[in-house]
């Protein structure tokens, strides 16, 4: 296997510290965010295309559109809104009174967004109009269960995601250590587990759930059964991804990335970084590929069938981690990738408000 990277753009995204990225579905544009500015950039030409401010507010978690038209964002105030990426012009808000909105998703038809505060809503995204307020044991408004800088928040939802089929929905609240799983032709809930993140497989079947630092355990997603418990007591599993087969799910720890077979619960295969801890990772769609981020804004592509180490770039003018900016943040993300068989963009931020962008591409040798 032979891979490549080529430097595209460097872009000064922000003035500030750039806390999340996230590239569009069909990668033509990438969403930098700071607190309270959002800048959409073209990523063929690396061209400014529009800037969506709100200074008395301040920007949690993004999402495009599944047809790219849109950007929504969820905000401290308790709104969800939603953008047109070709103008930056604000076409819809939602607001939940008295509440944080930290998470949105769109659904797969793109019209409905699911937000998350303290209780999940169910949105019409052309009208506005509130769908559905979901509920389960033990929901009250009143449940207070986090202290942060001397401040009592409620368990609030950090996570939202559909399935790629639209039929089930999931939302993570990490204070609570709460997952659940909802139906969404009847809004009701099918399952409650105990976890602090949780993934579905590409292809639906599965969902993956970190109970805690050592153990994930994956659910059947139409019934919520219990199949599999990973489980490693002598490293801390920071985070997981599906591959896109959907029979394999990897881990990392430290500089290690493992590899597990969902079905039988066996560590597969571990790649080792030489240098730096890992702090995210992505598949390429045909799954032989897997890019990863590491602390002070290293970027390595591995053969996942070898297990070698095809690219390694080093940035040592970062100072902090990276993170994926999809699903669950952690912390201030400033990663993302989106890849095509055989080709795809990297997006990686640095403290100073730069983003630069990368081609990748990778083939078997001859």
């Amino acid at each position: 296997m032979h891979a490549s990277t080529t430097l595209l753009h460097s872009i000064k995204a922000s003035d500030d510290e750039v806390a999340r990225l996230l590239l569009s579905p069909d990668g033509r544009l990438l969403a930098a965010g700071d607190h309270t500015t959002i800048t959409l950039w073209d990523t063929t030409r690396g061209s400014l295309q529009s800037t969506i401010e709100d200074k008395d507010d301040m920007f949690f978690g993004l999402a495009f559109s599944p047809d790219n038209t849109s950007i929504a964002a969820a905000t401290d105030e308790g709104h969800g809104r939603i953008w047109s990426t070709a103008t930056g012009e604000l076409k819809q808000t939602v607001t939940v009174d008295d509440e944080r909105t930290l998470s949105l998703a769109f659904s797969p038809d793109g019209k409905t967004i699911a937000t998350g505060s303290e209780l999940i809503r169910i949105w019409d995204v052309d009208t506005g109009e509130l769908q559905h307020i979901l509920t389960g044991p033990g929901d009250r408004k009143l449940s207070f269960s986090a202290i942060y800088y001397g401040h009592v928040w409620p368990s609030e939802i950090w996570q939202v995601l559909f399935s790629s089929d639209g039929k089930k929905l999931v939302s993570v609240c990490p204070e609570a250590h709460c997952v659940r799983i909802w139906d969404t032709e009847t809004w009701t809930l099918d399952k409650t587990i105990l976890g602090q993140e949780a993934g579905i497989s590409p292809d639906d079947t599965h969902l993956a759930v970190q109970v805690n630092d050592t153990t994930i355990q994956i659910y059947r997603t139409l019934d919520g059964q219990l199949q599999r418990t990973l489980e490693d007591t002598e490293k801390k599993f920071a985070s997981f991804t599906f591959a896109p087969d959907s029979k394999v799910i990897a881990t990392y720890s430290g500089r290690e990335i493992m590899l597990w077979n969902i079905e039988s619960g066996e560590l597969i295969k571990t790649l080792e970084d030489p240098e730096r801890k890992v702090s995210a990772f992505s598949f390429s769609p045909d799954g032989k590929i897997l890019i990863s981020g590491t602390r002070r804004c290293g970027l390595r592509v591995w053969d996942v069938e070898s297990g070698a180490c095809l690219v390694m770039l080093e940035h040592d003018d970062g100072a902090r981690d990276v993170q994926s900016s999809r699903g669950y943040i952690t912390g201030p993300p400033a990663f993302d990738v989106l890849l095509e068989d055989g080709a795809g963009k990297v997006a990686l931020a640095f403290p100073d408000g730069t983003v630069r962008i990368w081609d990748i591409e990778w083939s078997q040798d001859p």
